[in-house]
């Protein structure tokens, strides 16, 4: 296998993804984020351009570009990006950005430590790992026969005929021309063919164990809208995608999964509000509840309002201090 594949961020602006996938394109990693959590540090044309280039039917994979310092920064850092990515489908890898001039002084047990903890973590999700470096950080900065056959490696090496090690994606060039692009994308040949092969990590696939048979509605309070899976959990196909404040019945549930059934498929009902059946008169009020990790900050970067409203809404004495399991007015 040897096809076009090109990799994005929000410096790549406003992408026309219809004009990039009938350009022949149809394969693209795109940044999801950077650091550690924070709701500023998700690219911010991350939402818009996996949504869009799925929508052409191009196939993505993501990136999250590091600045971690130790292994336990490397470790949040992954939490940050599983939960950015959660919602989508991802066909190809999730690859671990490691290149930025704060890391080198930390020495190649430190930085291959790090970039272990972030990919197993990734592994551990069920998605496929991947490192992206360029030949200097892979040879100078990392033990790179710890890593190199560990884990699938996207090289940047540019200006040469072939890359100079054995690689799934080559990152060839940072000048390419796209239609549908405005100004220079990177461009990349992709030799692996992830898309008719499983990651051996993928949980097999079952029925879900515990539902509950029930009857009620809930309306999508995701801004980016939801996904409708084949099964409950983050392994499965995504059958169809509810706009934000659609509205529809669960049948049943299995943890924080809801059957939708005039879609023959399941829902995270986290990003969801349950809507009263019992009266005709629509609320206007929605409600989260706090999982671990979670800040207001984050809860208010979802729903596209600002921590002081949300403690306004709720009464909060200490903007610092939420609980798992509180129930949290965000509307």
């Amino acid at each position: 296998m040897r096809e076009k594949l090109i990799d994005v961020s929000t410096w790549n602006g406003n992408i026309d993804w219809n004009k990039v996938y009938k350009s022949r394109v149809k394969y693209a990693m795109i940044r999801s984020s950077f650091g550690i959590e924070n709701p500023n540090q998700v690219d911010n044309k991350f939402v818009r351009n996996i949504t869009n280039a799925q929508r052409a039917g191009v196939k993505c994979g993501v990136y999250h570009y590091s600045y971690a310092q130790s292994v336990a920064e490397a470790q949040k850092e992954a939490e940050f990006c599983l939960k950015t990515i959660k919602n989508y489908k991802i066909d190809l890898p999730v690859a671990f950005d490691i290149e930025d001039s704060s890391q080198t002084h930390l020495g190649k047990d430190t930085l291959t430590s790090i970039v272990i903890a972030f990919c197993d973590r990734i592994k551990s999700a069920g998605y496929r790992p991947m490192l992206y470096c360029n030949p200097n950080w892979l040879c100078n900065y990392l033990h790179k026969d710890k890593l190199i056959n560990k884990y699938d490696i996207w090289l940047a090496n540019w200006g040469v005929s072939a890359p100079s090690y054995n690689c799934a994606i080559w990152q060839y060039s940072e000048n390419g021309s796209v239609p549908g692009i405005s100004g220079s994308v990177d461009m990349n040949w992709i030799y692996k063919d992830y898309i008719s092969t499983k990651p051996a990590t993928t949980k097999p696939v079952t029925k879900p164990s515990n539902v509950k048979k029930t009857d009620y509605s809930v309306k999508v309070t995701a801004q980016a809208g939801l996904n409708v899976r084949k099964g409950a959990g983050t392994n499965y196909n995504i059958i169809t995608a509810l706009k934000c404040g659609t509205m529809v019945s669960i049948s049943k549930v299995t943890g924080n999964w809801g059957y939708v059934g005039k879609c023959g498929g399941w829902i995270c009902l986290d990003y969801t509000a349950k809507v009263s059946t019992t009266s005709t008169v629509k609320s206007d009020k929605v409600y989260y509840t706090v999982k671990s990790g979670d800040t207001l900050s984050y809860i208010a970067y979802r729903y596209s309002t600002t921590v002081d409203k949300l403690v306004s809404l709720n009464n909060i004495k200490n903007r610092d201090l939420i609980y798992v399991g509180q129930k949290i007015r965000v509307k």
